[in-house]
């Protein structure tokens, strides 16, 4: 049985004291695989609170998207969504999703058959989590499959305005190798400098099982997310033809994943990360003192 987490641990508090880009609290990480996959999304979407939003911009709430809407046989809504093998997998644009928030940093692959039709060897690999459409990237360069990334930026919903969210999630399916799978989270500081504000790794399971994992912060400080998804595409598309990856290998270090749900609270007009206070830097100052005192006596003691 896996646990689900929910953690604003010590360690990565203590760590984040010492950072220019320290906010005023530790963010908080759900985390579950398998059966609690479910209990952990559901328990981010109560901790963001609100309602799940779909039109206008709000002052609260949430956003999801499920990729279900997208259509697959080249009737899309967005007439940019292009059409790798139709009824099955296609291409969506970057702003297919803008309506909700969402600006994904390349076009992306949705399919509603587990991406089977692009890589048959995955065939009943990657059930979905709310049926029937999955999201994962796609290399478009011929025989590269190594642009495991994607990158969405967060927007005011229905607009091209540059927005933060105070926390994201994501359900990942089939993540089986530790590290495989992340996602790690950026914002700026008053500056308008890009900062990270950490790297999050997504729990493991078996094979076909569900994983989810959305950390939580106390500000819209959350500009962009970038989620490594398994540690290959599953295919590559030239705008043409479609080539296949083919199977995963574990023992060789090969791990396939696919994404479904993205649960993130309502973007809003970004916080900036703010600068630590002096005090907050004296007290870090004063504990790496000690760390240095505390190892000098170790040091004497063992003489």
């Amino acid at each position: 049985m896996h646990s689900v987490k929910m953690l604003a641990g010590a360690a990565f508090a203590s760590a984040i004291l010492c950072s220019p880009s320290a906010w005023s609290a530790a963010p908080v990480v759900y985390s579950g695989s398998g059966a609690n996959a479910t209990t952990a999304l559901d328990a981010f979407r109560a901790a963001i609170g609100g309602a799940k939003n779909t039109g206008a911009p709000e002052m609260s709430g949430r956003r999801e998207i499920s990729w279900d809407g997208v259509r697959l046989d080249g009737t899309d809504v967005n007439p940019n969504t292009q059409v790798v093998d139709s009824g099955h997998t296609v291409i969506i644009p970057v702003d297919r999703f803008r309506a909700q928030g969402a600006l994904f940093e390349d076009p992306y692959a949705v399919s509603g058959d587990g991406f089977a039709s692009v890589n048959p060897a995955t065939a009943g690999q990657f059930p979905a989590f709310s049926p029937n459409n999955t999201f994962v990237m796609q290399d478009d360069t011929p025989y590269q499959f190594d642009d495991r990334f994607i990158g969405q930026s967060f927007t005011i919903p229905g607009t091209a305005t540059a927005a933060g969210t105070r926390g994201f999630g994501a359900i990942f399916v089939d993540v089986e190798k530790a590290g495989s799978s992340s996602i790690e989270y950026f914002g700026h500081d008053s500056s308008g400098h890009e900062i990270s504000l950490g790297t999050f790794n997504v729990p493991t399971g078996t094979s076909g099982e569900p994983q989810f994992l959305g950390v939580l912060f106390d500000q819209p400080v959350v500009t962009d997310v970038k989620l490594a998804v398994g540690t290959n595409t599953l295919f590559n598309f030239d705008g043409t033809h479609f080539q296949s990856f083919g199977g995963e290998n574990l023992a060789a270090g090969t791990d396939l994943a696919v994404t479904d749900d993205f649960v993130y609270a309502e973007p809003t007009v970004a916080a900036a990360i703010p600068e630590p206070s002096s005090y907050a830097l004296m007290l870090a100052g004063l504990s790496l003192l000690g760390l240095i005192a505390y190892r000098k006596k170790s040091a004497f003691n063992q003489l």
